[in-house]
């Protein structure tokens, strides 16, 4: 049988490596690929295969997608660069949630961020999400990574498929392949919420009475987030009209404090003010009069609600220290400081206040949040306490 002919676009080439005393014989594809889209230049791929027939399946792949239009020159951008031009291309982030972007991201950079973009496969994606689960991949500051949850798997499933997709858009992509890695399911995986009973609510606030913060654990249990709480300034306080503005988010992002709009358009809102909540935040005004007095020039007047005893405002995770004290020292229920506000919101869901109402003073996005949120907390307890025990927090605003 005739020996085939080599198409043009394909060499047969002896390489100087020798095996078995024989040249290595290598087929070099030479094949051009349409012009730059950047340049205008023509391209041209350049690749070499161990056998005849691999260079022929891909010389015929590639005319293929030429001849329809959907073939991709490749280029050098590898997968970090391509995740980094997305970060950069994402003007209106809020630095928290792009540092968030960033460390659920890392370990696609550590394990694939110098695979170019264009070959980055499922199978790739695949393998990550196995050593993800399994746990002991190294972590940026050199510690061995905890095994990943199905939810945070997901999470940077999704946010690396909107970084692909800015390749995708400008023409250097054919297909996301992030898109195409089945989802983990997340069944079981959520925490139960954890709420304080109003008596356990009145038990941490005797407990907490008159401590340095304990007018931030009011604020907690009232419903706002903790980085609205440490970004709550006295000029957002009425005391008179017994009114307060949550205009202001204070977080915490790679050893730096960001301070900026609250979490959405919905959490920017006025609040009325419960009367324990207002002789509170006067004994608090009373106790930083009391500390500028005895640290004198040392004093910094920097106008937050809650602050330390030289008037600096505490960092959030700070706060969440203090919080964890001041709940083992009442001998309540250990919860998360976030928790505090899930107790301000399942207690109101408990006295029968709208969830339209609910989703305003919480700054939800939307009632349908709220009710998907705490539409379980019928517990019977939860119920009988309700009943029997006046709800702390938002008694004075919503009456029995």
């Amino acid at each position: 049988m005739a020996r085939r002919q080599l198409p043009p676009q394909i060499k047969k080439i002896e390489l100087s490596t020798r095996e078995r005393g024989r040249p290595v014989v290598r087929y070099q594809l030479t094949v051009d690929v349409g012009a730059d889209p950047e340049t205008g230049r023509r391209k041209q791929m350049r690749r070499r295969f161990k056998t005849e027939d691999e260079a022929r399946s891909e010389l015929s792949r590639i005319q293929a997608e030429v001849s329809q239009g959907t073939h991709v020159h490749a280029r050098d951008t590898t997968v970090a660069t391509a995740i980094d031009k997305w970060l950069l291309s994402k003007h209106s982030l809020k630095p928290s949630t792009a540092n968030g972007y960033r460390v659920v991201l890392a370990p696609v950079r550590a394990e694939l961020g110098d695979k170019a973009v264009q070959k980055l496969t499922r199978s790739d994606l695949d393998n990550l999400i196995s050593k993800l689960r399994a746990g002991g991949l190294a972590s940026e500051k050199h510690r061995t990574r905890k095994p990943w949850k199905a939810r945070t798997v997901n999470y940077m499933l999704t946010v690396l498929a909107a970084a692909l997709e800015g390749e995708v858009k400008q023409g250097t992509l054919v297909r996301n392949v992030a898109k195409l890695v089945d989802k983990l399911p997340e069944a079981g995986e959520r925490p139960e919420m954890k709420t304080w009973t109003p008596e356990h609510v009145e038990m941490f606030l005797e407990s907490a009475d008159g401590d340095s913060y304990s007018h931030a654990w009011w604020l907690a249990l009232c419903g706002l987030r903790r980085g609205e709480i440490s970004g709550l300034r006295w000029g957002d306080v009425d005391l008179a009209s017994k009114a307060l503005n949550v205009s202001t988010s204070r977080v915490s992002f790679a050893q730096t404090i960001s301070e900026g709009v609250p979490k959405s358009k919905r959490s920017a809102r006025t609040l009325p003010i419960p009367d324990d909540l207002v002789t509170a935040l006067k004994a608090a005004k009373k106790r930083q009069a009391a500390d500028r007095l005895a640290v004198g020039e040392a004093w910094k007047d920097t106008g937050y609600v809650v602050v330390d005893r030289t008037g600096n405002p505490p960092t959030p995770n700070t706060l969440t220290y203090w919080w964890k004290r001041s709940v083992e020292k009442a001998g309540v229920p250990a919860i998360r400081l976030h928790d505090a506000r899930h107790t301000c919101a399942t207690l109101m869901h408990l006295r029968g206040v709208p969830i339209a109402v609910i989703a305003a003073w919480m700054g939800h996005a939307s009632a349908a949040f709220t009710l998907s949120t705490y539409a379980h907390s019928q517990d019977p307890a939860l119920l009988q306490a309700a009943s029997s025990a006046p709800v702390v927090t938002i008694r004075d605003t919503f009456g029995p």
